[in-house]
């Protein structure tokens, strides 16, 4: 990778990393407070938040179409703005104690807001990039997530013992920094393509692309795995194990700091072998990382559970992310990505919604038995990102440093 194209990468990363520090200060911590302060159960906190993830996916189609014909920066901007106001908003709601109701209306536009910035922050790193580099640039862009990642979850730990909604202003805050941050030093080289208008029908007979459709699949079911980190772990470890929050917050630092530390030999080892063999490794590490879990009531035999997850999210999430934007033409990269971060944020409430289910409804009978049914659906994930290798060209899957050919967009552009 060149030093300029490198250099973008780093700063598209720290703004990643900005948001994800401000993300993890409070809204890991949401399900915990609607359980421990607003009386929820498990299973009813799991549907609120997996509903909130289903409004995600509105967003990130929507999102992926505007930065196709408005540019990617301007999509990445109006999206924050809107979001800042609605986490204050949240803020303000659980300093109040307002009506349950009120309050979640704010959390649903919080998140339904949040989701425009990635399928944004995706295509302008496609951009900015050749086939050749997209694994390393989309490597960095993690490295950048998850020092946020690593760094928000442990410091709202100890910031929600004293102020649940201290945490949500910080967040606001920082997302208030992170708009100054783009607006100086990113720049948008996109052209907005003026043979068409954004149309939302359009995206979803993106899925007639079935190479398109079958990696949304599996990234729907890893997704649904990686979220139980999030709702899963919360709850097996305060309802189950009685562990207090900031050890739950340190479990997800150090779900970060794999990714912070080894995101580059990942990266190197993805280089080394076809796109599609990493994605089975992966999620493999999942399933053994994820599915042990239950089996343990020790800080640091989970954290261990946690760690090897982390290594599956290293090799994962670039490559899903690669893998949509090498078979995308240049007039609908914002569209596939937008589409994958559909099924991401799907994939995501389905498993927040399923973890409140398992946490209710089958751990009480057999505590490892949702980390073992867990651990089965990353094996599946597994199987078919490997099997995809079978439609993909060997550039496309990463096997040679040939460029991957631009296509002519096959759906109907309105």
């Amino acid at each position: 990778m060149q030093r300029e194209t490198k250099r973008s990468m780093i700063l598209i990363s720290a703004a990643n990393g900005l948001l994800l520090f401000g993300y993890g200060l409070s809204l890991p911590f949401f399900t915990i407070y609607l359980i421990t302060q607003r009386n929820l159960t498990p299973s009813l906190a799991g549907l609120v938040i997996a509903l909130a993830g289903l409004s995600r996916c509105v967003s990130s189609a929507i999102s992926g179409e505007l930065a196709d014909a408005f540019g990617r920066k301007n999509v990445m901007m109006w999206g924050l703005f809107s979001q800042i106001v609605a986490m204050f908003a949240l803020g303000l709601c659980i300093e109040l104690k307002v009506n349950v109701g009120w309050m979640l209306v704010w959390y649903f536009l919080t998140t339904f807001l949040g989701a425009f910035f990635r399928p944004a922050s995706n295509a302008w790193v496609t951009d900015n990039t050749t086939a050749k580099d997209r694994v390393e640039a989309f490597g960095i862009i993690r490295i950048g997530l998850n020092i946020g990642w690593a760094l928000g979850p442990a410091m709202g730990g100890f910031l929600v013992r004293y102020s649940y909604s201290m945490a949500f202003y910080f967040t606001a805050i920082l997302y208030a920094v992170t708009i100054l941050y783009l607006g100086r030093l990113v720049q948008d080289n996109h052209i907005p393509c003026k043979s068409r208008k954004p149309s939302f029908v359009s995206t979803l007979l993106a899925l007639k692309d079935t190479r398109l459709a079958k990696m949304c699949l599996y990234v729907l079911l890893i997704t649904a795995v990686n979220s139980q980190l999030v709702v899963g772990l919360s709850v097996h470890c305060k309802q189950y194990l009685h562990m207090p929050e900031y050890y739950i917050g340190w479990l997800f630092t150090v779900n970060g700091l794999v990714v912070v530390f080894l995101q580059y030999w990942g990266t190197v080892l993805m280089s080394k072998i076809r796109l599609s063999t990493a994605m089975l490794l992966g999620c493999l590490a999942y399933a053994v990382g994820f599915g042990s879990v239950g089996f343990f009531n020790s800080f640091l035999l989970i954290a261990f559970g946690v760690f090897l997850a982390g290594v599956g999210e290293l090799l994962v999430s670039p490559g899903e992310q690669t893998l949509v934007s090498n078979i995308a033409s240049r007039e609908t990269r914002g569209r596939y990505l937008g589409m994958l971060m559909v099924f991401y944020n799907l994939g995501s409430a389905v498993g927040f919604f399923i973890a409140g289910l398992l946490g209710d409804y089958v751990a009480p009978h057999y505590l490892p038995g949702p980390w073992l049914i867990v651990g089965a659906v990353a094996v599946l994930a597994g199987i078919g990102f490997w099997r995809m290798r079978y439609s993909l060209t060997d550039s496309e899957d990463g096997k040679t440093n040939v460029p991957v050919p631009i296509k002519k967009d096959t759906i109907t552009l309105n």
